[in-house]
């Protein structure tokens, strides 16, 4: 609190808002979240070995380790994954390498979409 208080007398000292030094800092926040929206790509994944209901949680797991993967969901009745990653972090080689580094082998199965 007492840090809070500091900064914002400095702030004021120098005649500026609290408001004022967060405007200029949320069009470049906003403008990079679209960027890196713009730039995910969604990649399928044939799973091999799953054979219990607690195999595509180790999956789901080993997949969103690996940096620059946003989200992972994986179809137990259909041995898939579906993964949404950021190219310019994640290869899909690095995505099937981290299911088969956990025991369950992945291949590629559908090109990259963007």
């Amino acid at each position: 609190m007492k840090k809070l208080l500091i900064v914002g007398a400095l702030a004021a000292f120098a005649g500026i808002g609290a408001t004022a030094m967060l405007v200029p800092l949320q069009p470049a926040a906003q403008a990079q979240a679209q960027r890196s929206e713009a730039q995910a790509r969604t990649a399928s994944f044939a799973i091999d070995k799953m054979t219990c209901a607690t195999c595509p949680i180790t999956v789901r797991t080993a997949m969103s380790r690996v940096d620059g993967v946003r989200s992972v969901k994986v179809d137990f009745d259909a041995k898939r994954a579906t993964v949404t990653y950021d190219p310019a972090r994640a290869t899909p080689e690095a995505i099937a390498a981290a299911s088969t580094n956990a025991g369950y082998p992945a291949r590629l199965i559908a090109k990259p979409a963007s």
